[in-house]
């Protein structure tokens, strides 16, 4: 099963529906989920048929804010269990048998309220113990990392953000593609980026699913790109070719820097969860989140150090002939 997420900032624009459109065709998704969509729920309906999905239930928007959507094809046998303005909350029915949870998330845009997004997240988590992914459009970063430009986050935005994952047992599943999900579309040093976007599941997916992270898609239609993940069960196998992994090392030179320790620490001390998980599990999780981490890191510091002496050397005096 595919599952696509996208906050698409107005599907009544023409370039946004086709841009849709098109990104469906190549990936014929079981499952998506729309926000921002600033669309009534008779016109929604409207579009979803005409991108020949069966099945639509949709958030009205208000005025030209807000607006969700969950879209399915007939094949997927799926319940709406609850809704607002920023979430729709569904279970699936897997080929298998199997019951599992979907949420869209629409995280609240002004800082101050987004509070209430994680108040949402503790009443949905204690509905049920059934596998549960969450996904969409967060309005937080999980770690600083992840916003290039612009005023440093607070850093009590974050951990609210992450203190919140924690508790209710969700983890970030991880991505594929460029890093960032969302920017601000202007230029020079105005220009921010940030991920805002994600997928983000508990323990009990994790254990009967493959950990395949999520897909983010390059557009130029909207400040937020869309992501697509494939949900596999364990033991299955997956059928599409894909290139061959680079091998990442662990490099030497990073060692000497407070910047990687504290990664390495932080990722280890937060992360690791060895009284419940299977040991083995959890190494492997936590190596994989510490190494992303720092390779990110590797990349803005040394980049940034290549870009200085580049501008050194440019405007060191030339010898006299």
């Amino acid at each position: 099963m595919k599952i696509l997420s996208w906050n698409i900032r107005g599907l009544g624009n023409p370039r946004m529906y086709l841009a849709l459109q098109k990104i469906l065709q190549v990936h014929s998704h079981h499952l998506v989920f729309l926000c921002e969509t600033k669309l009534k729920t008779m016109h929604m309906n409207e579009v979803s048929r005409k991108l020949n999905y069966e099945n639509c239930f949709a958030v009205n928007s208000l005025g030209k804010r807000g607006g969700l959507a969950l879209l399915w094809k007939s094949e997927t046998n799926v319940q709406i269990k609850s809704f607002n303005q920023h979430h729709i909350d569904a279970e699936i029915v897997m080929e298998n048998g199997k019951l599992i949870r979907c949420t869209g998330v629409y995280g609240h845009p002004n800082m101050r309220q987004r509070k209430h997004t994680w108040t949402l997240l503790r009443r949905l988590s204690g509905f049920s113990s059934t596998p549960w992914s969450c996904f969409g459009d967060f309005n937080e970063i999980l770690h600083p990392f992840e916003k290039s430009g612009g005023n440093e986050r607070q850093v009590s935005l974050i951990t609210d953000f992450r203190e919140a994952l924690r508790d209710y047992d969700l983890l970030d599943i991880g991505y594929k593609g460029y890093p960032f999900t969302w920017s601000n579309g202007r230029f020079g040093p105005a220009f921010v980026e940030e991920r805002l976007d994600r997928f983000v599941c508990n323990s009990a997916w994790r254990d009967i699913f493959s950990d395949v992270a999520a897909t983010n898609i390059d557009t130029w239609t909207s400040d937020h790109c869309p992501m697509v993940m494939e949900v596999q069960l364990r033991g299955c196998g997956m059928k599409f070719n894909q290139r061959r992994a680079t091998r990442i090392h662990y490099e030497d030179m990073w060692s000497p820097y407070d910047a990687c320790k504290e990664i390495v620490e932080e990722e280890w001390s937060t992360q690791g969860r060895w009284n419940i998980e299977n040991p083995v599990s959890v190494f492997q999780k936590v190596a994989k989140k510490s190494m992303a981490r720092l390779i990110l890191w590797s990349k803005e510091e040394f980049r940034g150090r290549k870009k200085k002496a580049g501008e050194s050397n440019e405007t060191a005096p030339k010898p006299q002939a």
